[in-house]
């Protein structure tokens, strides 16, 4: 996990602690059958789309697919009721991926792959609408939602590279980064499951939406798609 990405977590982290703190007085309420409050906890993998030049560009000379950077991720909701089949839910979501990559038609003077690491990340902090399909009391509570927000994201390509600008071409060894704060939107579905007056289980997908044109290091080599599918499961306390 990179330096940037813990500390966003850090703060993500520290949101939780003040959900924590406050529970015990608002579980002291009595219970009335909707909860005010919801807080969650999220665990699972985001499938980067590719769909874009830089992506296609990459996978034209090097090794791999945007498969590779399918990885874990993790996120938190607070989810604030407006009634008892609808809310706005209050997300903090994190993503690390990376994969070794090595020219397809180039080897180095042993014979050996010239292999460089790509890294993605982002964090982001995002708001929805969420509509339950059912009561709260239904015994499977099925739901959608729509949603925007927030995106810090970084691309970091780091190892060795062939400089083609020289003659004979030589090999070297070097870094490449970019990374922007952008806006994006998302949509989701998801089945909750009471295992409890206050407790649930639920099984949940996003589809997140959002390009971003190459800067810094990666000027000039068009746009990185960075909409993908969110694929997660989780539990949920009410309060």
């Amino acid at each position: 996990m990179t330096e940037s990405m813990t500390r966003q977590l850090v703060r993500a982290a520290a949101v939780v602690a003040l959900l924590a703190v406050a529970a015990p007085a608002a579980a002291q309420r009595p219970y009335r059958g909707v909860a005010d409050s919801e807080f969650r906890i999220r665990v699972g993998q985001f499938e980067p789309r590719g769909d874009s030049a830089y992506w296609d560009d990459t996978f034209d000379v090097f090794t791999g697919s945007v498969d590779q950077f399918d990885d874990i991720a993790i996120g938190a909701d607070y989810v604030l009721s407006l009634g008892r089949r609808s809310g706005l839910m209050f997300s903090l979501d994190g993503y690390e991926g990376e994969d070794d990559q090595a020219y397809l038609d180039f080897v180095d003077t042993f014979g050996s792959p010239i292999v460089h690491t790509t890294r993605l990340e982002f964090v982001s902090a995002t708001a929805a609408y969420v509509l339950s399909l059912t009561g709260r009391d239904a015994a499977v509570v099925p739901y959608v939602g729509i949603g925007g927000g927030v995106y810090d994201w970084e691309l970091e390509e780091s190892g060795d590279f062939i400089d083609f600008g020289v003659v004979p071409a030589e090999i070297f060894t070097d870094s490449f980064r970019d990374g922007n704060t952008t806006l994006g939107w998302f949509w989701l579905v998801g089945v909750d499951v009471p295992i409890g007056p206050r407790w649930s289980v639920f099984a949940e997908g996003r589809w997140q939406r959002l390009d971003e044109e190459l800067n810094g290091d990666f000027e000039g080599l068009g746009d990185l798609d960075l909409s993908g599918r969110h694929i997660f499961g989780g539990f949920s306390w009410r309060f």
